[in-house]
């Protein structure tokens, strides 16, 4: 189980060439288990449709809202979140992506952030990859 951070979807519709891109199809496609919560899905939603990313992104808002209605039918919802775990990193919103994670029993969060998830995401045993991280060894799973 997954739980992606918010930058990941960003990269992913900045550019199709990049392992965000590759994730995003993946779990549109219901081909990677992850989850979200409700926090979560506010979060992408007001991150993703700020004027200045839609103006860098290959997606027209039609096609955004499509990429939302997919991530949001494709994943594990988790609601609600039944323990906060603040104030656990130092940036309020990585918070809920921490605490899907746990509540979800995720095996790994995606992030580009790695150093302000490492601590807390350790003490909790979940694991923290980069998109060409979790790219790879999902790749390495699908051959064995």
């Amino acid at each position: 189980m997954l739980v992606f951070d918010t930058n990941i979807w960003v990269a992913a519709l900045t550019s199709r060439n990049g392992a965000s891109f590759q994730l995003l199809l993946r779990a549109t496609q219901g081909r990677i288990p992850f989850a979200i919560s409700v926090a979560l899905v506010l979060e992408y939603e007001a991150v993703l449709k700020r004027e200045i990313l839609r103006d860098g992104s290959w997606a027209t808002e039609d096609e955004l809202e499509t990429v939302l209605d997919q991530i949001v039918s494709m994943a594990k919802r988790v609601m609600p979140i039944r323990t906060r775990l603040r104030p656990s990193l130092k940036d309020p919103n990585d918070e809920m992506v921490l605490e899907c994670a746990v509540q979800s029993g995720a095996d790994y969060i995606v992030t580009m952030n790695q150093r302000d998830f490492k601590v807390a995401a350790t003490s909790y045993r979940i694991g923290i990859e980069t998109p060409g991280q979790c790219l790879n060894r999902l790749r390495r799973e699908e051959i064995s």
